[in-house]
């Protein structure tokens, strides 16, 4: 039985891992972890009566306390690590919307632990010292984007040496073919392909989503900047391709559903029946890629500068971008601000390198830039 812990149990992934999990007779679900939905975390304690529950923020101890059963109750975000070290898990799913699990993907690798990684923020803001310490202990990182994970197939059993180009794909967002200016919150948050959190919607119509990913590429794949590429595929079928030397192109084409790399994560090499829609390529349709548009699309741009400035630079970039989306969501600042706001804290920021607090240092003098800006 493989033993599984859900880091972000009660978001878009986690809810969706859930369901996969249901299906696969060999796996079970043995430790939950949520940042603030109480309420929904209780539930699925109820449901799937894990041995752990951890809760992020202490306050709702006392209303999840009554729902959690037999399961231990942990808090805060000392509680993600003791509860990994508690449970002796084979498998971890890391989907939390933020970098609030670190600590707890660092103690998993330590653990030797296959890492299903979800949380873009882990490898943009620590992916040097995350990989590095993965390939020391020989922990196994896979995707669960599916970006990263049509890459991940794509190349499994071949030659690194081979490759030309990695080809991550984008659905452009609401606003591949509108212009950017005075759009209203409710047309930012209505992606044409994806059902997806508030805040990754955000990035995905300022394209910032798919800066994330070229970071999160390179440091999942290790190939240089120049070979990471992006093209608008509006149709979102083809996930992503590997170009190779000899001219051949590999893709992965699937129906858009993140449950499929969800449970590839989970099972690989293996490829088993899952509830997933097969993909009707003959009703698919014409499926079109288009250069992507860096001048309308800013955030792309940046987060390219991040890549090649490297060391805390992605993860001031990301903390920005973090504050600037809240602040829109919250109706502090207008849609096209958040661009010029993250340029404005990189500007600033002079790139260092060093341990993770190092790191966090780096993200907290984010948070108070954005917020020295704007307040």
């Amino acid at each position: 039985m493989n033993k599984v812990i859900i880091l972000g149990s009660t978001g878009s992934i986690g809810c969706n891992a859930i369901e996969v999990i249901k299906g696969l007779k060999d796996h079970r679900i043995v430790g939950l972890a949520a940042y603030g939905n109480y309420r929904r975390l209780g539930a699925q304690a109820a449901q799937l009566k894990p041995l752990i529950v951890t809760l992020v923020t202490e306050k709702h101890r006392g209303a999840l306390r009554k729902d959690v059963g037999r399961a231990k109750l942990y808090c805060g975000e000392d509680g993600i690590e003791e509860m990994i070290d508690r449970l002796n898990a084979d498998t971890i799913i890391c989907a939390m919307s933020s970098s609030i699990g670190i600590r707890g993907v660092m103690r998993a690798i330590e653990k030797k632990m296959k890492i299903c990684l979800a949380t873009k923020e882990i490898l943009v803001n620590f992916g040097s010292l995350v990989m590095k310490k993965a390939r020391r202990m020989r922990a196994q990182i896979i995707p669960i984007d599916s970006e990263h994970s049509a890459i991940y197939q794509c190349l499994e059993g071949k030659n690194r040496a081979d490759v030309l180009n990695i080809i991550l794909t984008a659905s452009g967002g609401p606003f591949f073919k509108r212009s950017l200016e005075n759009v209203k919150k409710k047309d930012v948050l209505n992606h044409p392909v994806w059902k997806m959190g508030r805040k990754i919607t955000v990035d995905s119509a300022t394209m910032m989503n798919k800066g994330l990913e070229v970071i999160e590429a390179y440091h999942l794949f290790d190939f240089p900047v120049h070979m990471i590429k992006v093209v608008v595929h509006p149709q979102a079928i083809c996930h992503s391709i590997v170009q190779f030397k000899d001219g051949t192109a590999l893709a992965q084409l699937s129906t858009p559903d993140m449950r499929l790399p969800i449970q590839y994560a989970l099972t690989a090499p293996n490829r088993l029946r899952s509830a997933v829609p097969y993909l009707d390529i003959a009703r698919a349709g014409r499926l079109t890629f288009v250069q992507p548009d860096f001048r309308k699309f800013r955030c792309l741009s940046l987060a390219y500068k991040a890549l090649e400035m490297g060391r805390t630079m992605p993860a001031v970039l990301n903390t920005a971008n973090e504050e600037a989306v809240k602040l829109f969501l919250n109706d502090k600042i207008k849609f096209l601000q958040i661009p010029g706001i993250i340029e404005k804290v990189i500007s600033k920021h002079q790139p260092r390198d060093g341990n993770l607090e190092c790191y966090l240092q780096a993200t907290a003098w984010a948070k108070e830039r954005v917020r020295s800006l704007v307040c």
